[in-house]
């Protein structure tokens, strides 16, 4: 006698996993590995400068966030 598995509820605060992938067929596959290529050149293309000064200004903020400042008093303990 085969028996049904049970269904267990869904969980609303469990998030799933967005990079459980399905299986396709090779076709399939091969088209969207080629859309997603191409998908990320234009994207680069398009807004390729605009990432570029996001990044800079990121890496511009963290690098005066760690700076240390004039302010900051010399330790007058030596280091040892």
């Amino acid at each position: 006698m085969l028996r049904a598995v049970p269904q267990r509820l869904a969980d609303m605060c469990e998030q799933p996993d967005p990079f459980v992938f399905p299986e396709l067929p090779d076709e399939a596959a091969a088209a969207l590995d080629q859309f997603l290529e191409d998908f990320y050149y234009q994207f680069q293309q398009r807004y390729g400068v605009q990432l570029y000064r996001w990044y800079r200004g990121l890496d511009e903020r963290d690098a005066r966030r760690h700076r240390p400042s004039s302010t900051t008093l010399p330790h007058r303990d030596p280091p040892f």
